[in-house]
């Protein structure tokens, strides 16, 4: 595990937490920062934050912690209590007396990260209103990545305690198929919603053997493993406030290696997409076909993607590719739901002729919709959640490839948090819910904005990626849209942002191309369109045309 780390600490009298501090940063080396935002930028998964844990200590943010799981979810937290730098010192001493960097509870018990994913997609305690109904605080155990058949390892020493075979009844079997080990120190580890179980009771295990296969047996929305932990007597001694001595297992855990717990090295993998070809690309019209001063920007920017909306004309990939012969051209397959229920089998019908028209002209690559996390856009009125709109998207793309069976459907880019767009679920929690049609996709698309320079080179806009990355290790990326929308950024500006942008991107593996909004459109979107309606081509045009590469 990398031993990378940054105290975050509250900005009021920041230099008396710094200075509680002092003696732990000589004794391993943690860097410092006052900034959340910056702690979170510049961190990797295995890498780690450790917070000062004054409840006042962060009034822009607010609960700390939830706040780091809302911008910042995959990154390792070390949370410690403290309303005074005194309190602080005082608990970093004990890790410095005890020459243990995070003083895992537990001392010398620790547990192997279960899976080859480095993704955790609901952290401990998320989501109390859920979980009430249960008579639980929260989410009781870890929800980790882990694609249906991948491998689930031991987290430790132990023996099989108990194995459950799955009934098919959700609502007696929650866990579906899963596996306990009991582990010394009273300590038992919970493994659930398997495909597979791969030990028997009484079986010796050892940490990092694989005892099953994921899947989404029992209650679950998408292919995932649930690790929950529990201590002997740790309920009726106070040190939890779960039942059934449930505690939190995100101290216990050794983040994973690149490799993972079952591999010996890095797993390879080889993306159907050539390595640093991160395509330039950009939004067609927003409404309606190609104009002719559309293609002239294509031309004078020296594009290589475009991505049309099914509303264009399916003759506007004959002349854009009479421009460039090797132009990639996407899809978006695209019908207003404003206001109305819109079945997955009723979509696919109404789509199915521009599907099939765009189809027979050699495009390959359609995104099936388009930010469905927004009311506008089918969420309250198509589907409740993420769970359901992956169900639908599984239905539409099923249909589609009847006729078109050589085409690549994309999961759709989402709608971020951070920009001012009403009526809109979370966007993290929304792809954590559909993970089923993400799974099932040829490919994932995502949406990065950002208003400023720090904004574009952070992963709450610009690097968006990363997260996703992270998610899809094995999925080929595709950013349907990027721009800087901000009123007061001129296009000079936004032109030489998006060509550092576009260069950036050339050497991420298995990142097909960045599209970026807009090319043009009638109205609404003034601050980003590239040409105006009178055919004047803005600066982002000529900034994109003169790049290097």
């Amino acid at each position: 595990m990398s031993e990378y780390q940054i105290l975050l600490l509250p900005r009021d009298n920041y230099w008396e937490w710094v200075a509680a501090a002092k003696p732990y940063v000589l004794q391993f080396g943690a860097n410092l920062t006052p900034d959340p935002d910056s702690a979170g930028r510049y961190m990797m998964p295995q890498q780690t934050i450790t917070i000062a844990g004054c409840p006042t200590g962060y009034p822009a943010e607010g609960d700390i912690r939830a706040w780091f799981q809302k911008n910042y979810p995959s990154l390792r937290i070390d949370y410690v209590p403290a309303e005074t730098p005194e309190e602080f010192k005082a608990a970093l001493q004990a890790r410095i007396d005890a020459n243990d960097r995070y003083l895992l509870a537990g001392a010398d018990f620790k547990l192997l990260w279960p899976t080859d994913y480095a993704v955790v997609t609901q952290a401990f305690g998320a989501s109390p209103e859920i979980y009430r109904r249960w008579n639980l605080p929260g989410h009781e155990g870890l929800d980790i990545r882990a694609p249906r058949g991948a491998k689930v390892y031991a987290c430790a020493d132990g023996k099989v305690a108990r194995v459950d075979a799955y009934n098919g009844d959700p609502a007696k079997q929650p866990y579906g198929n899963s596996v306990r080990l009991q582990h010394r120190d009273g300590y038992l580890t919970v493994y659930a919603h398997l495909q597979t179980v791969l030990v028997k009771l009484g079986d010796v295990v050892t940490a990092g053997q694989p005892i099953g296969l994921a899947d989404s047996t029992g209650n679950s929305s998408a292919d995932h493993l649930h690790l929950t932990l529990k201590k002997a007597g740790a309920t009726a001694a106070g040190l939890t406030n779960y039942p059934n001595d449930i505690i939190d297992p995100t101290p216990f855990l050794e983040w994973p290696s690149e490799a993972g717990p079952g591999s010996q090295s890095p797993p390879a993998i080889t993306y159907p997409w050539p390595p640093g070809v991160g395509l330039v690309g950009v939004n067609g019209r927003a409404d309606g076909r190609l104009q002719p001063a559309d293609f002239e920007a294509v031309k004078q920017a020296r594009l290589e993607a475009v991505k049309l909306n099914s509303t264009a004309a399916p003759e506007d990939v004959d002349r854009l590719r009479a421009l460039n012969p090797s132009l990639f051209v996407m899809v978006r397959l695209y019908a207003s739901f404003r206001g109305r229920n819109y079945p997955a089998a009723q979509f696919a019908q109404d789509l199915a002729f521009d599907t099939l028209q765009f189809y027979t002209r050699g495009v390959r690559y359609f995104e099936i919709h388009n930010e469905p996390n927004l009311v506008d856009e089918g969420w309250t009125t198509t589907w409740q959640n993420g769970r359901e709109f992956g169900k639908w998207w599984v239905e539409v793309r099923d249909q589609l490839r009847v006729q078109c069976p050589e085409a690549q459907f994309g999961y759709p880019g989402l709608s971020p948090d951070g920009f001012p767009m009403p009526l809109r679920t979370n966007d993290v929690r929304f792809l954590n819910e559909s993970d089923e049609a993400a799974q099932a996709a040829d490919w994932i698309g995502l949406h990065c904005y950002w208003t400023d320079e720090a904004g574009m080179n952070s992963p709450a806009g610009g690097l968006g990626y990363l997260e996703y990355r992270r998610l899809f290790p094995d999925k080929v990326l595709f950013i349907t849209e990027f721009s800087n929308p901000a009123q007061g950024v001129d296009a000079r500006t936004k032109g030489q942002q998006y060509v550092r942008y576009y260069d950036s991107l050339r050497r991420v593996p298995g990142l097909g191309a960045a599209f970026s909004f807009v090319l043009s459109a009638s109205s609404s979107f003034p601050w980003e369109a590239w040409r105006a309606e009178d055919g004047k081509m803005s600066e982002i045009v000529s900034r994109v045309g003169a790049r290097s590469g």
